[in-house]
């Protein structure tokens, strides 16, 4: 219903905001538009006085295969004399300047300078992903930004990651982080009663972003610490599948299959893909 309701939006809002190259002119458009199809954000900061911005739009995004890659995005076009404020947000010390964002505006990528298109191909044929998995906790938060919509695509957006290619999912987890962070600044001004264990949630989530980033040895050194404080009774499941990961990795066999025995057969299998 809500996906629906935003694809109405989009229809009326942006109507008037599509250029006819098919370049979006509105940025909070862009972002709807995205929540509602899957899609990634690609975002164009440029300036009608820029040379290399001009040297793109007629050698790379005018380019036939280029523009077909594009219809894997929302792409937007940010005329940077009109939208300083924005480009102040984003840090655009230069253009052009390249983004790709997820629906609500966090940054996945971005590249200052001219491209050449073999570059702008090699990029828009990294990010062409579909984010229908993350879809609902996308929209959530776009709605309204509490601590749980955040937590929710946080840790959505960490299990996203679990299964790209490396060269990926870096920077996805830095886009959970992201909304860690934020999820954290939430919890704190919610009226929770088991902050304390959420707290902790949000801790043991960045142990397991050290163990997909092959971390193995730093998170058993944040598993020891949050042993020593205790393991609020909540957690000890998530606490167990992480150490067993953890051990795991590091060859401690006897550790390792003594903590196998008390995980379920999901947490087992969600544990492989930490050695894929």
């Amino acid at each position: 219903m809500k996906k629906s309701l935003i694809l109405l939006l989009i229809v009326f809002l942006s109507s008037s905001t599509i250029k006819a190259d098919n370049w979006l002119s509105s940025f909070e458009d862009a972002k709807k538009m995205a929540l509602a199809t899957n899609k990634l954000v690609l975002v164009d900061f440029w300036a009608s006085w820029c040379g290399p911005c001009k040297r793109m739009d007629s050698e790379s995004w005018n380019q036939e295969d280029v523009r077909s890659l594009m219809s894997n995005y929302i792409p937007v076009k940010i005329d940077l004399d009109n939208n300083k404020s924005l480009a102040a947000k984003y840090g655009v010390r230069g253009i052009p300047y390249i983004f790709i964002m997820d629906g609500n505006g966090k940054v996945i990528h971005q590249q200052m300078g001219y491209k050449r298109k073999s570059e702008v191909v090699d990029l828009l044929n990294k990010y062409a992903l579909n984010t229908s998995f993350l879809t609902r906790d996308l929209i959530n938060y776009h709605t309204k930004e509490n601590f749980a919509n955040t937590y929710r695509l946080a840790n959505k957006y960490q299990d996203y990651a679990m299964f790209l290619e490396p060269h990926l999912r870096t920077e996805f987890l830095e886009v959970s982080d992201t909304y860690f962070k934020e999820a954290e600044q939430g919890l704190k001004k919610s009226k929770l009663k088991s902050k304390q264990a959420f707290k902790q949630k949000i801790e043991l989530h960045d142990i397991q972003k050290n163990l997909l980033l092959d971390r193995s040895k730093k998170a058993l050194k944040q598993l020891e610490k949050i042993a020593d404080e205790g393991v609020v009774e909540t957690n000890k499941k998530f606490y167990n599948l992480l150490k067993y990961i953890a051990q795991k990795d590091n060859d401690n066999s006897e550790e390792a299959t003594a903590l196998g025995k008390e995980l379920s057969a999901n947490d087992l299998k969600k544990a492989e893909i930490f050695f894929k």
